[in-house]
């Protein structure tokens, strides 16, 4: 009897048939969920730098910033990809989870043992508080590691308002540890127990939320398909970051500190939007393309309705940054920052096609095509490997511009690379993305007519008006385009019908 109750809570985690029944509302009200996190989680950081800059004095956070410099990398890779590999399977076991669990958590420990031994670095800054700080953010690895399948678990059944809850509830709890520990005079480990509070908490919630136990690893389970996804997902995943962070070095080797920081805050500017809406879609997009994986008309047409919302949202607020990026510079860094413009706008136009990027990687990740995943990863590195060094010759701006030029390279042979092993056709995409794209450069014009017309002293009035008038220019092109009034319809739909079905629900 006991064996047969675990098996169905394992079901209960394990089987995703039930999710496709209704996965266009699920998937929206996950993205609102998401986003809404996401937004939560952002005003949590930035409190956390205000208040505890107030608190802790910079030396303090000097230290941490010395030992978190050797662990970032760590921590963005350490469950070796084994988490989507659980969310993107469509067939999974008990005896797979459990085996996958216990090689995390080993792989955590080596990682934790590994990051102790580097307590070393005290002796190169000759600091020795920073041997204790050291070892303690290693045991970070192995909390986190308890929680990497039970996450994915809750990912894999797209109940994202839990997984909210547990980001949210865990960097709370860190934060008000961090500001009890600074307001008693602890320094520098105010921050440590920050983290550390945040990690055992989120780890805690995670094992509260998702009933599934591991059990002992079993051989021969059929883990090996999942270590495969796993490895290629990781591979990607390093190549990305490395060659990411390739620019800065470049920038920081050739022309020094002043244009490093110009570049790095034009650069975060611009990756404001990339995360507060692609992120959402990629959480999302994972655990429902894979249910949908063996269906490939519902999985082309999910696709398509996610590229059609992402496009409609994202590329006219792009266009908007790089025209406005003045403004935009003035209002969030300040006069200091006017140097960071022209970056920042030609970043801008080099992010104008992310959305169709993002969603390549996601029919490859949901059909399990990691291998694929890996050599496009290889491709697309290349490509921006070889533009920044051909782009350094003429500084920021040169790196900057670089990234369009990658972009456009590395796509116009992705669509191919991509698609054209998917159920997903070329003439579909272009199809989904000539309206935001027309209507968004349609803004662009109208926002560039009149840009000096609205170039007020008051920059919170000259934002709101060239807001309002790129939001109607946007949706009147939309509106006359072929078909766009309907499709404007369609997407406010999705969000009520979302709340009207919670409030039936709740009534009931």
């Amino acid at each position: 009897m006991v064996s047969q109750k675990n098996d169905s809570k394992n079901d209960a985690f394990f089987d995703t048939e039930h999710l496709t029944g209704d996965m266009k509302n699920r998937a929206i009200r996950g993205g609102m969920v998401t986003s809404v996190s996401q937004g939560v989680q952002f005003f949590l950081r930035f409190a956390s730098i205000v208040v505890l800059a107030r608190l802790i004095i910079p030396e303090h956070f000097g230290l941490i910033g010395m030992v978190t410099s050797l662990t970032i990398l760590i921590e963005r890779f350490q469950d070796l990809g084994l988490g989507d590999a659980i969310v993107q399977k469509k067939k999974i076991t008990h005896e797979q989870v459990s085996t996958l669990f216990w090689i995390n958590l080993i792989i955590c420990i080596f990682f934790a043992f590994m990051v102790a031994l580097s307590a070393k670095v005290a002796w190169f800054y000759d600091d020795k508080r920073l041997i204790w700080i050291t070892v303690a953010f290693a045991t970070n690895f192995i909390f986190s590691g308890t929680a990497i399948q039970h996450q994915a678990l809750i990912r894999r059944q797209m109940r994202f308002d839990q997984f909210a809850l547990i980001q949210i509830i865990s960097s709370t709890f860190g934060f008000g540890v961090a500001i009890v520990f600074a307001w008693l005079g602890y320094g520098y480990w105010a921050l440590v127990w920050k983290e550390l509070g945040r990690t055992l908490v989120n780890a805690i919630l995670a094992w509260s939320f998702c009933s599934w136990r591991p059990g002992l690893p079993v051989r021969n389970s059929g883990v090996r398909s999942l270590l495969t996804f796993g490895y290629n997902v990781t591979g990607y995943n390093m190549l990305y970051y490395l060659t990411n962070n390739l620019d800065t070095i470049l920038i920081g080797k050739f022309a020094g500190a002043v244009p490093v920081g110009l570049y790095s805050r034009a650069k975060q500017l611009t990756t404001i939007p990339v995360s507060q809406l692609l992120e959402p879609v990629r959480y999302v997009s994972l655990p429902a393309m894979g249910a949908l994986q063996r269906d490939p008309v519902r999985f082309r047409n999910y696709f398509e309705k996610m590229l059609a919302v992402l496009s409609f949202l994202y590329m006219p607020l792009i266009v908007y940054l790089g025209i406005y990026s003045k403004p935009v510079v003035l209002m969030t860094l300040g006069s200091q920052w006017l140097g960071a413009v022209p970056i920042f706008r030609l970043l801008a136009v080099a992010m104008f096609a992310r959305p169709i990027v993002v969603m390549l990687g996601m029919i490859l990740l949901s059909t399990g095509r990691t291998k694929r995943y890996f050599f496009w990863g290889v491709f697309t590195s290349l490509s921006l490997v070889l533009s920044f060094v051909g782009g350094i010759k003429w500084g920021t701006v040169g790196v900057a511009a670089s990234w369009s030029v990658a972009m456009a390279v590395s796509l116009s042979i992705s669509l191919v690379f991509v698609y054209g092993t998917s159920s997903v056709s070329l003439g579909s995409i272009f199809s989904i993305i000539y309206r935001p794209a027309t209507a968004s450069m349609v803004m662009g014009v109208v926002l560039g007519m009149t840009y000096e017309y609205l170039a007020v002293n008051d920059l919170t009035s000259q934002l709101a008006m060239s807001i309002l008038l790129g939001s109607g220019a946007y949706l009147v092109t939309w509106a006359v385009l072929p078909g766009g009034y309907g499709k404007i319809m369609e997407f406010a739909s999705y969000p009520l019908n979302v709340l009207k079905r919670k409030n039936a629900f709740s009534s009931n």
